[in-house]
């Protein structure tokens, strides 16, 4: 061979090692470019990810916020109801002192009227309100809703006999129990004979 064409055989010898390294290059390159955008990927999914879990997070924050801003708003409002209708009790129950006066004096007079419309309005509109009046006569004594003032003879114990004052609740809440007389059951003293 010749210089020359071995020259030229050199010259194409390092063409091919230059293709063969350009070619090398162009995959470690296209492997390095895929792991690359893989890494970027992956990376771009768990911020996705924490994204929308910091997102979910706040809306349940804002969800129960929303539920115990009703809840806090409608205890409130029920503790409000509560006081007015305990302040109104006493003024319930000089209206029906006055009335008992006003009836000894003149039964079917104007002011016996009066009072007695008053008083029929007032309750109608505390019941509605979920007011419920405590007043059994005749029932079995109950210490959870009404208190013993007294007691009396009777044929059977705990039986109601009299209302001196009436209890109220407000749906299941007690606001105030009614005040009573109470049976107690007469003992009898004579022993029966021995045959």
């Amino acid at each position: 061979m010749n210089n020359k064409e071995e020259s030229i055989e050199a010259e194409t010898d390092d063409e091919n090692t230059d293709k063969i390294e350009n070619h090398k290059n162009k995959e470690e390159n296209s492997t390095n470019d895929s792991a690359g955008i893989e890494k970027r990927l992956s990376e771009a999914y768990s911020k996705n990810e924490d994204l929308q879990t910091k997102y979910l997070r706040t809306f349940a924050d804002l969800e129960n916020l929303k539920k115990r801003s009703i809840r806090d708003r409608e205890e409130a409002i029920k503790r409000a109801r509560q006081q007015l209708i305990e302040d109104l009790l006493p003024v319930i129950d000089a209206f029906k002192i006055g009335m008992e006066e006003a009836i000894k004096a003149d039964p079917d007079g104007p002011i016996v009227n009066g009072f007695n419309m008053a008083i029929n309005q007032m309750e109608k509109v505390l019941e509605e309100y979920g007011l419920v009046c405590i007043e059994e006569v005749g029932g079995t004594f109950d210490p959870k809703i009404q208190e013993a003032m007294g007691y009396e003879q009777g044929e059977e114990d705990d039986l109601v006999l009299k209302i001196i004052r009436k209890g109220y609740r407000l749906k299941d809440h007690l606001i105030r129990p009614a005040s009573v007389i109470v049976s107690q059951k007469t003992e009898n003293t004579q022993e029966s004979p021995a045959s």
